[in-house]
């Protein structure tokens, strides 16, 4: 046996290292010759990200809602980084946004910021969109998971024949459209509404979180009760509730993936001396209040609060949009501020998108205020409110003041001929119903 071994090792040895010698040929000669090439074909977002995160001061990373404008009344069409550079102009702001990409997607795009020994001396600021919408099931399931995956898998540094093999062998998470599905379904029939955290640690936040809607126990039976009510109503309005339903009936807890995402980033820019600031955006939550009342505004406001909180206990910078917004115009933005009527999505109109961006620019101004060899303190944005909002950190000695905008120009042409397709007036319709009467204004205790 022992002479065996002594003799078939040898040669084995030699078949593997011949194996490992003609891989990093082949790796060698795919990589100077052909993964330019490949990259950009399966993961065009990857070389963006090159050239942001070694160019820039600031780099925003955000998905649809940082581009996306109404044709119909938007006079301007400039995404919110392109404000936050207007804002900025001693600053070279570059932005990276993808459709549907989330907190999961957003941490393997760092895997890509280069080494503190190649960025030098340079700082580097990071402003992340935090969406909390992707945080539940129907965002979590997309379809479009299996595409996102697999750009993805281009982000990571590696050899790059094995980001190919990867691909090709479909190593990422490439789960069908039926499977999501299948997945997303299986969320809304186990996962109770009526259970929550109680575990804040930001005391002024709501503590208590006590079956928000008992008709409900689930968001598939609310589903249910929806196919079966108000057969009168216009598709387009049911299909609009069914939506919002499907979107914001969910709680947040710490098991979430994306929860998960949130805290990695936050440790991942520590260890790399990152400056990170999440930019919280603002769900439609007139809609969700025209259409459930207290109902489903309730998910909205916890799961907002549960982010806000987990940030604060992490020590994680963030701008507070929904907070901000509220504080200085009275009440939360109505809902012709979104270009979408019947679809809960974050895409706003050029007044949300300044907005936005004002924030930004405006926290970093504040910064500019204090002297860049020492630490100020923190201080919130609108102590009123228990806003928790955090200041941004300092980028560069020179950056640009907030009063010393670049005056935009318009750059789209609105068309006033063309009525922008408004969901208002169905909507109070479907207030006059006796189910929205009779149970959507349901009102636990404590809300």
């Amino acid at each position: 046996m022992k002479h065996w071994i002594l003799d078939i090792a040898p040669k084995l040895f030699l078949r593997m290292a011949l194996a490992v010698a003609i891989f990093f040929v082949a790796n060698a000669y795919y990589e100077h010759c052909l993964y330019s090439d490949e990259r950009n074909k399966f993961s065009p977002v990857a070389i963006e990200l090159d050239s942001a995160f070694s160019q820039s001061d600031v780099v925003y990373l955000g998905e649809s809602s940082n581009t996306s404008f109404n044709p119909w009344t938007d006079t301007f069409g400039y995404s919110i980084s392109q404000f936050v550079q207007m804002h900025l102009p001693n600053n070279k702001v570059a932005s990276v946004s993808h459709d549907g990409v989330h907190l999961g997607i957003f941490e393997k795009m760092l895997a890509l910021i280069p080494p503190q020994q190649e960025r030098g001396s340079k700082p580097l600021t990071l402003l992340i969109t935090l969406n909390m919408r992707t945080c539940g099931p129907s965002a979590m399931f997309s379809d479009n998971e299996a595409s996102n995956q697999q750009e993805a898998v281009f982000y990571a540094r590696r050899l790059p024949l094995l980001n190919r093999m990867f691909v090709s062998l479909h190593h990422y998470d490439n789960r069908n459209a039926r499977e999501m599905e299948g997945e997303k379904v299986r969320w809304f029939r186990t996962h109770n509404l009526a259970i929550a955290q109680d575990c804040f640690v930001n005391e002024s936040l709501p503590q208590s979180f006590s079956a928000v809607n008992s008709f409900y126990p689930t968001a598939k039976s609310w589903l249910k009760d929806l196919a079966q009510s108000n057969p009168n109503q216009p598709e387009k309005i049911r299909n609009m509730a069914d939506a919002y339903v499907k979107e914001f009936a969910f709680v947040l807890n710490d098991a979430n993936p994306r929860i998960h995402s949130l805290k990695r980033i936050a440790k991942l820019c520590k260890q790399k001396d990152l400056n990170v600031v999440f930019v919280l955006l603002m769900p439609n939550r007139d809609h969700a209040k025209l259409l459930f009342g207290n109902a489903l505004v309730s998910y909205i406001d916890f799961n907002l609060n549960f982010l806000r909180d987990r940030m604060t206990q992490w020590g994680i910078s963030y701008i507070d949009i929904p907070t901000l917004y509220r504080e200085k115009y009275g009440d939360y933005p109505s809902g012709q501020h979104y270009t979408d009527q019947w679809y809960p999505t974050e895409h706003v109109d050029g007044h949300m998108r300044q907005f936005i961006a004002e924030q930004i620019a405006s926290e970093f101004a504040q910064k500019n205020t204090h002297s860049p060899s020492k630490t100020p303190p923190d201080h919130p944005l609108l102590p009123s409110s228990g806003n928790l909002s955090r200041p941004l950190p300092i980028v560069s000695n020179h950056m640009g003041n907030f009063k010393k905008m670049i005056t935009p120009k318009p750059n789209n042409l609105p068309n006033w001929n063309i009525k922008m397709p408004l969901s208002d007036t169905l909507l109070q319709d479907w207030q006059k119903t006796e189910l929205f009467n009779k149970h959507f204004l349901f009102r636990p205790k404590g809300i």
